[in-house]
């Protein structure tokens, strides 16, 4: 049996018709042009689809989070959990949420987020030799019994429980952890140091971005248009720039008695 082969024609320059196989240099050159571009194209895209995958995966760790720390606040007849892992002073790991909602979720699933890049999950924080990194969600302070400012004056004046809290929908709970500096290996922020009054436009994201990673999902860090996940009380969870959870202290959705006087669209 003779072998067919395909046969492919080009016009010649005067000397009739020429057959010949395959393609020439120049067209496979053409082919890996065509290629790169796509290539080029379809490359961000992919990232883009990448990257929000894991945001959508940490949307879910705050959202399993705020639940099983509702249904702790509902068997403890309103009570919150509390935080208790230090930044650098000494801490109360008995009573740290990390270690207290373990009944209501399988936690060790849900405190690392994909988004989290961390060093300090292996290494030491700067400055110490024992201090690693816990989890990559930390607490709002105002709804803690022992790190709230408002404790610090009545202890009895602390948002600690449900019935404390006027708007759980706009109320900040849950949110990420700075990767380095002291707080890495916290539980908590301090969102009462956030300011120092109207010297610097931009004192606010500065001064908390030495807290919270406010731009894990995007922007830049230390910018009111740095953008990161938060969860409310009420549970649910939303990505938002920082300008929407912290403006000013009296536009601000961590402090109870402020976000339950706002209304956000």
């Amino acid at each position: 049996m003779v072998a067919k082969h395909h046969i492919y024609k080009i016009s010649g320059t005067g000397f009739g018709s020429v057959s010949r196989q395959g393609f020439t240099i120049v067209e496979v050159l053409i082919v890996i042009v065509i290629l790169a571009l796509l290539l080029g194209l379809l490359i961000p895209s992919i990232r883009s689809i990448s990257r929000q995958s894991l945001v959508t995966v940490d949307l879910g760790n705050l959202r399993s989070l705020q639940s099983a720390h509702y249904q702790y606040a509902v068997d403890s007849k309103g009570k919150f959990a509390d935080a208790g892992l230090s930044h650098g002073g000494l801490a109360n790991e008995k009573i740290a949420w990390l270690n207290t909602l373990g009944q209501y979720v399988e936690i060790t699933g849900v405190i690392r987020s994909p988004l989290d890049t961390s060093p300090h999950w292996d290494m030491p924080i700067d400055g110490t030799t024992d201090r690693f990194r816990r989890t990559s969600y930390g607490w709002n302070n105002y709804l803690s019994r022992t790190k709230s400012p408002d404790a610090a004056i009545n202890p009895k004046s602390a948002a600690d429980r449900l019935s404390r809290i006027a708007s759980p929908a706009n109320t900040v709970h849950f949110l990420h952890m700075v990767a380095t500096g002291a707080f890495a290996g916290s539980d908590h922020v301090h969102v009462e140091n956030w300011w120092i009054g109207d010297s610097h436009p931009n004192a606010a994201p500065i001064l908390a971005a030495n807290h919270v990673q406010t731009n894990v999902v995007s922007g830049e860090a230390k910018t009111n248009s740095a953008k990161a996940n938060y969860g409310f009380v009420d549970g649910s969870v939303q990505t938002l720039y920082f300008s929407d959870v912290f403006l000013r202290p009296d536009r601000n959705r961590f402090d109870p008695k402020i976000a339950g006087r706002l209304s956000y669209n």
